[in-house]
């Protein structure tokens, strides 16, 4: 009796922490061609900052994102630009420590570059280590973008992701709708679903919600491409 308590308990935490992207309408194949480029704007303006509990369930609201940093202090306020920029930077990684990116995954088809936020804010810097990682094209030169529009975020919690069970304990969830836009036309070609995807746990907050995008999301939405 314990060990089937135990199995279920597994499988219901497993469920819930490997929600997927999932295709909800449109086609993707045309991120099989290669030579192409798109990149990755976020909108958190809708975002309900939550706490889901481990079945999925909100268990507690803070409000907007903006309503949650003002809560937390004045330096979460100042940093939040930087660090929305630091997240889509990282959409265009060719390498990802953590796991197989976007680019790696679609390395012979259309490629994500730095969004137009990124490449006014780091196109003129000297910072090596910013660029390096990244796919740096003018994204004037991008046929299609994605839309990422956050509806609920859990921010996750670092010092969860110091104990528990596997990496994931105390990393970032999001969840909300995925489009692919193509820019000259502004028709949109897919929208998926975001549903309850997370991302891997660790002490900063920047780096468990770049995970749950660049990872979770984004790397994950290559393995839709047919």
């Amino acid at each position: 009796m314990r060990r089937i308590l135990f199995v279920s308990v597994l499988v219901t935490i497993s469920s819930f922490l490997f929600a997927e992207v999932k295709l909800e309408s449109g086609d993707l194949s045309v991120l099989k061609q290669a030579g192409e480029y798109a990149y990755v704007e976020i909108d958190w303006s809708k975002a309900q900052v939550v706490e889901f509990d481990r079945s999925g369930k909100v268990e507690k609201s803070h409000g907007t994102v903006d309503q949650y940093n003002k809560a937390q202090g004045a330096d979460w306020v100042q940093d939040w630009p930087e660090l929305k920029r630091f997240i889509v930077n990282c959409t265009a990684w060719e390498k990802y420590p953590a796991r197989p990116c976007f680019n790696k995954k679609n390395k012979k088809g259309t490629l994500i570059t730095v969004p137009p936020v990124v490449w006014k804010e780091y196109a003129k810097t000297n910072d090596d280590d910013l660029k390096s990682h990244c796919i740096w094209v003018d994204p004037a030169k991008a046929k299609y973008k994605f839309v990422l529009t956050v509806t609920k975020v859990d921010m996750g919690s670092g010092a969860a992701s110091g104990f528990g069970i596997g990496m994931k304990t105390g990393g970032a969830i999001i969840c909300g709708k995925l489009k692919l836009v193509e820019i000259k036309t502004g028709k949109t070609l897919a929208t998926l679903t975001v549903d309850h995807c997370k991302g891997i746990g660790n002490y900063s907050q920047r780096t468990r919600l770049m995970d749950a995008v660049v990872g979770s999301i984004i790397g994950e939405t290559a393995e839709l491409i047919k």
